[in-house]
């Protein structure tokens, strides 16, 4: 079968390999994968900075969508025909999460989704919402997932407001999802193209941060002074003093992504008055993951995928991520 091997870390060192075809043991299913969708974690881990020690050769990137062809002894959550995607963090089925379930994600440290057949634990897959294709499920995972979670954390509820940074696959399934919950949307770009994209998904406002690049006031301005009740944070440390300042009072910072910096300084007295939720997210268990597509099926909301690639193109599809121009998801097209 196709697969993709990176013996050594750079994206020059992506290999296509011929593997053999897995058998799915006792608890297991067997997952013709047909679709697969990047995220930064998935470049940070092909150029060797990613946040986890990963031992090589690996198969790279985490999420993907397809079909079950056979399950093993004693499954019964899944039977052949049915279409499936993968979840993230793979041990973690409810509550807190606990250290002995850290690590257990597909695409680093474990072998990931680039390769035509996959056996997974029956605990490590989900039913794809019936109205979406492979190549729609297999954005779903992580980006849709901590979308969703950071504002079931937040609470977020219809007459409030969002503020979500940039136009990547989190931002956007966090505008979709908080327009599904009657929330106001305000978006960050540096492209007025990217923001009248955003505001045909229902963005209610857009910011353009190179022409303001002090863009805390407009928020307040937007929200009336009084700030957005959640700020869904995907920069990091060059952002995170500004989300502070257009947050509301007892408002809630989803703190989801680093781009931007890895280390920042607080203002305390500014958290501590203004009573502010600093919220680390990292994806959500699959209870959640399974409650999220149940709304996906049930508003037939579709994710936003930028480009799609076929299966011998990874490199090109990890280029233009690397870029930080697409406008949602870059997808892989297995049968392309």
């Amino acid at each position: 079968m196709r697969a993709y091997r990176l013996p050594a870390f750079g994206l020059d060192q992506l290999q296509r390999v011929d593997l053999p075809e897995p058998q799915p043991g006792s608890g297991e299913v067997l997952v013709k994968l047909e679709a697969a969708s990047l995220n930064y974690r998935d470049l940070l881990m092909a150029q060797g900075g990613l946040y986890r020690d990963v031992k090589l050769p690996i198969i790279p990137v985490s999420d993907g969508a397809g079909t079950v062809l056979a399950v093993g002894d004693g499954v019964t959550r899944f039977k052949p025909g049915d279409r499936v995607t993968t979840v993230y963090k793979s041990r973690w089925i409810a509550g807190a999460i606990r250290p002995e379930w850290v690590g257990a994600e597909p695409g680093g440290p474990d072998d990931g989704v680039m390769r035509d057949l996959a056996c997974f634990d029956a605990y490590a897959l989900a039913h794809a919402p019936a109205h979406l294709n492979a190549l729609q499920a297999s954005t779903l995972p992580i980006a849709a997932l901590t979308a969703w979670h950071a504002l079931e954390l937040a609470h977020v509820t219809s007459g409030q407001s969002v503020l979500v940074l940039g136009t990547g696959g989190v931002s956007l399934f966090a505008l979709q999802f908080a327009k599904m919950r009657g929330a106001r949307a305000i978006v960050l770009s540096s492209s007025d193209e990217k923001l009248e994209r955003a505001k045909v998904l229902g963005a209610d406002v857009g910011i353009n941060y190179v022409r303001h690049p002090q863009w805390s006031p407009q928020v307040l301005e937007a929200t009336g002074g009084r700030g957005a009740d959640a700020v869904i944070e995907t920069v990091g440390a060059s952002t995170l003093r500004q989300s502070m300042d257009a947050v509301a009072m007892h408002g809630f910072i989803g703190l989801v992504g680093f781009m931007g910096g890895n280390e920042a300084s607080l203002t305390l007295t500014q958290a501590l008055l203004k009573r502010i939720h600093l919220q680390g997210i990292s994806v959500a268990p699959l209870e959640s993951h399974e409650r999220m597509n149940a709304a996906v099926e049930l508003t037939h909301l579709e994710p936003v995928i930028d480009r799609v690639y076929g299966f011998d193109q990874l490199r090109d599809a990890f280029g233009l991520m690397a870029t930080g121009k697409h406008f949602g998801k870059i997808v892989i097209d297995f049968s392309k």
